[in-house]
């Protein structure tokens, strides 16, 4: 709020002064109040564009509801001397940081919001105040600047319609995470005998017509085809928790889940993979609203994901 009003009314006060009780006194008036004036205009003004702000990039990952401490750096970059400035964030709530660059060169800011959400959490610094002495002028500079952090998915209990793990091959070798169950062997390395529902793909044939028998590689992946999760477009976090809560169910009962998310997909088959799908769950960018257009799944989908995580099944 500026005080524009209030000056002028001084300022005619002073006239008022000068013109019928003591010339002397009313233009000493009135020279201190304009010389206040000119000098919140002339240190303003020049200064806006003297200074810059950085918002510090967040790194690793939170759980929703964590506190998550973000910097600002405010730095000055020639004459600038403005004795109140306002930083503008939004988040999870709105968040306002306030400081001066009269004696500083640079500034760090510091604050906090929580984590509302599994998912990227944007955290944006949109606007900047600055004001001058008197309080005459608030000049608001935008800015577009934001950090993200990513947020695990909740462990939720899967309320869905109840999937089967697949018990074909695989036809899809990325699909299968080729890791040796020999300790210290490499995957792929070490042979056994083929047995009915091996993958094909996992055959040594080079190998198989030396020893006259067929050899698959040793992986400790099932081998089995992967249950297809897709979460749609304007899929809302609540669908990356329910993913990942059909996803540890299905993979305690021995199968493999790909999830298919804007394009990307991951596939795990094991407590430690599944662990890893996690946290790409957790860097995903999850939709805001439900009111986008839904995506058509993939070829091959088992269960989509879409809006407040409702699902269905596709057949």
């Amino acid at each position: 709020m500026t005080h524009i009003s209030s000056y002028i009314q001084a300022l005619f006060f002073a006239g008022l002064f000068l013109t019928y009780i003591s010339a002397d006194i009313g233009w000493a008036m009135v020279y201190s109040i304009g010389g206040i004036i000119l000098f919140s205009v002339l240190t303003l003004f020049p200064s806006k564009k003297h200074f810059k702000a950085e918002l510090c990039k967040l790194s690793g990952t939170a759980s929703v509801g964590e506190k998550i401490d973000f910097e600002v750096k405010l730095v000055r970059t020639g004459f600038c001397f403005i004795p109140y400035i306002e930083l503008c964030f939004s988040a999870d709530r709105k968040i306002s940081l306030k400081t001066s660059l009269l004696f500083s060169g640079t500034k760090t800011l510091r604050g906090s919001f929580s984590a509302s959400h599994c998912g990227i959490n944007r955290l944006e610094l949109n606007m900047i105040v600055i004001r001058d002495f008197a309080g005459l002028f608030n000049l608001k500079i935008p800015v577009n600047q934001e950090a993200n952090k990513a947020v695990l998915p909740q462990i939720v209990e899967y309320i869905g319609p109840e999937i089967i793990p697949s018990v074909l091959p695989a036809d899809d070798e990325n699909a299968e995470e080729g890791v040796s169950v020999e300790k210290g062997g490499l995957p792929g390395c070490e042979h056994r005998e083929y047995t009915a529902g091996d993958s094909p793909k996992r055959i040594n044939y080079k190998l198989s017509a030396k020893r006259g028998k067929l050899l698959v590689r040793m992986d400790e992946s099932t081998g089995y085809a992967p249950t297809n999760i897709f979460i749609a477009e304007n899929g809302m976090p609540e669908c990356g928790e329910q993913a990942f809560a059909l996803a540890n169910l299905l993979i305690i009962r021995g199968g493999t889940v790909k999830i298919t998310h804007k394009g990307e997909t991951y596939t795990a088959s094991s407590p430690e993979t599944l662990n890893k799908m996690r946290e790409w769950l957790a860097f995903r960018k999850f939709a805001e609203t439900d009111e986008q257009t839904i995506v058509a799944p993939m070829k091959d989908t088992d269960v989509v994901f879409f809006g407040h995580g409702n699902v269905s099944r596709e057949v």
